[in-house]
């Protein structure tokens, strides 16, 4: 049985266990050394089941680049994972490296199954949103085994934010500030 492979992008010294980290600097944990922002990356077209960006995606220079380049690394079915912190999250703004900030709807710009009016990249390059949440804590994805305890979570806040996520960002969230946001996307066959 062929082991999944997958591409930890900007792992930093906390790579996800079993994938092959990706990042700028030479720390523990790095496999390959390599400037995210500098297309191509130094790997062959179609290697990867699965890409996560576990806040990290934020810090790099151009998201057009960087999905283009995520396409062209998924094998077809392929996952993309991003956790990034949402754009009211105070983590955001105490980063001095983070280039741009991420909302739910920040993904829709590189899906074709949702209904919005501008897509950044050709339409044979799209992929499939399967899933965006936002987390007031942590956000539940693949490689974390238990999150953190939610409060949020536990009395409704968070649920609410995600049945009404235009309305919370629009409106509420200067009151209650949200920590993470988080997308699942696929490389369509």
């Amino acid at each position: 049985m062929n082991e999944k492979q997958v591409l930890d992008v900007g792992c930093g010294g906390s790579k996800v266990g079993g994938a092959i980290g990706i990042d700028r600097f030479d720390l523990s944990g790095v496999d390959v050394v390599h400037d995210l922002n500098i297309m191509p990356w130094p790997f062959e077209a179609e290697s990867f089941d699965s890409i996560i960006f576990s806040h990290s995606i934020s810090h790099l220079n151009d998201i057009c680049k960087i999905m283009n380049e995520c396409h062209r690394l998924l094998k077809p079915g392929g996952l993309i994972e991003i956790v990034a912190p949402h754009f009211s999250s105070d983590n955001f703004h105490t980063d001095p490296t983070h280039t741009f900030s991420m909302g739910y709807r920040s993904m829709y710009y590189f899906v074709f199954n949702v209904e919005f009016g501008y897509t950044y990249m050709d339409d044979s390059k799209l992929f499939q949103l399967i899933n965006n949440t936002l987390s007031f804590r942590e956000a539940r994805t693949s490689w974390r085994e238990k999150p953190k305890f939610n409060f949020a979570r536990i009395i409704g806040i968070e649920t609410f934010a995600n049945r009404f996520p235009r309305l919370y960002e629009k409106y509420l969230v200067s009151l209650f500030p949200l920590s993470e946001v988080y997308f699942v996307l696929k490389k369509t066959e």
